[in-house]
């Protein structure tokens, strides 16, 4: 029985791989769907159509519609003292629908330049509505060219890595409130497991419960990136990240006299993650990221990289994680079950008690592919948010989707 088993394992496993690779496939835009020859350059597109279907239940208040209701967005599940009132609400939408257009072309002097575009229609909504059309902008995803080792234009930071995904249906597909997440116009260069990287820079500020986006920075935000193969399928990776947080208004609140805000502070950041394989239908993923003044790298934004102290500004302290484990039912049956958390070390005297003080949420999915790249599934998330106040809200959401991926 034994030998049998294994046997049967051992049948599975590229399929099993071929079900995780459409999984990264999905997240990176790399799945290709044709591909053709205009001179010397190769032309190759792809993406993928998906819908949802969500039920999502908020314990404290309505939520309108919006992207807080098409996939989880920690810092917007509403809270309170004990007087609120649930709401609930079903939504379906296409709006997660990847489209991309890479090229490749051979150069004179023996290197390769290449370009990848990518956009989607659920990060720049713009005025669309569920009246009559439910039509939705393309908004900008990735799009950069590549030459030899070096990379330029705007990808997922590398800070960041993708090998530690899970498989969810989330649009985020990292179990958001535990995760680094952002992308970014970048210069990169690759030297074999190293990455180096200029990133752009933003500083979120919070003056006096206030948030909001600076784009004064003068440095670049700066990350350097070591990984390792653990295995055939597995990864580790360890990334440091080092930031200028400025803010430079002519007239500010939170500073006395509404006098001018020039100041400057230093952010800096280090994250572990990983995918361990445990068997060949088992697998562990994990991130932990810590440090002062990296809230907008985590999380979707769950807290600003700041707060004002009168004429200066102070690092907030945060730290995130998750672990995710993966099983494989069958060749064509797998789940994947996650637990996530961020807490953020907030001055309240500063901050206000509206900030958000901790998050924590876990999810598990069952997920079936009937084909090789059409996939259903289903997948149950709880979370809950607590502020500084001590005002906390949960999230309970069902959600439903099919993919197919070309």
């Amino acid at each position: 029985m034994d030998r049998n088993n294994r046997r049967i394992t051992a049948t599975q496993r590229p399929l099993l791989r071929t079900a995780l690779a459409l999984g990264v496939a999905a997240l990176t835009g790399t799945a290709q769907a044709g591909e053709t020859r205009v001179g010397d350059t190769a032309l190759s597109w792809g993406g993928y159509v998906k819908l949802d279907v969500l039920y999502s239940s908020f314990s404290e208040a309505e939520v309108a519609q919006s992207t807080s209701r098409d996939l989880y967005v920690p810092a917007t599940i509403p809270v309170s003292s004990g007087g609120g009132d649930r709401y609930s609400a079903l939504d379906f939408h296409a709006k997660e629908t990847r489209l991309f257009v890479k090229t490749e072309t051979p150069l004179d002097n023996g290197m390769k330049l290449g370009s990848h575009v990518e956009f989607d229609f659920i990060v720049n909504q713009g005025a669309g509505t569920e009246v009559v059309t439910n039509a939705y902008n393309p908004g900008l995803r990735r799009a950069f060219l590549t030459y030899g080792n070096w990379l330029a234009g705007q990808e997922w930071s590398t800070f960041q890595n993708l090998g530690a995904i899970p498989e969810t249906l989330d649009f985020v597909a990292f179990p958001t409130d535990g995760t680094v997440f952002i992308r970014q116009p970048q210069l990169r260069y690759t030297l074999g497991d190293f990455a180096f990287a200029a990133e752009n820079p933003e500083t979120t500020v919070n003056a006096g419960g206030s948030v909001s986006a600076k784009n004064d920075s003068l440095l670049p935000d700066l990350v350097g990136r070591w990984g390792m193969k653990l295995g055939e399928d597995g990864n580790f990776a360890v990334a440091a990240l080092l930031r200028q947080l400025r803010a430079d208004d002519t007239d500010n609140p939170a500073t006395p006299a509404n006098e001018r805000l020039s100041a400057n502070t230093l952010g800096f950041g280090v994250s572990a993650s990983g995918k361990i394989v445990l068997t060949p239908s088992d697998d562990l993923r994990f991130m932990l990221s810590a440090g002062d003044g990296i809230g907008r790298y985590l999380g979707l934004g769950i807290s600003a990289d700041a707060a004002v102290d009168g004429g200066d500004l102070e690092a907030i302290g945060v730290m995130a994680g998750y672990v995710a484990y993966r099983h494989a039912w069958t060749s064509q049956l797998r789940s994947t079950a996650t637990l996530s958390s961020f807490r953020a070390d907030n001055d309240v005297a500063l901050t206000g008690g509206g900030a958000t003080k901790s998050v924590v949420s876990g999810s598990v999915n069952l997920l079936y592919s009937p084909a090789k790249k059409l996939t259903v599934g289903a997948e149950y998330r709880h979370a809950q948010r607590e502020v500084e106040s001590g005002a906390d809200g949960s999230l309970d959401r069902l959600q439903l989707s099919a993919k197919y991926l070309f």
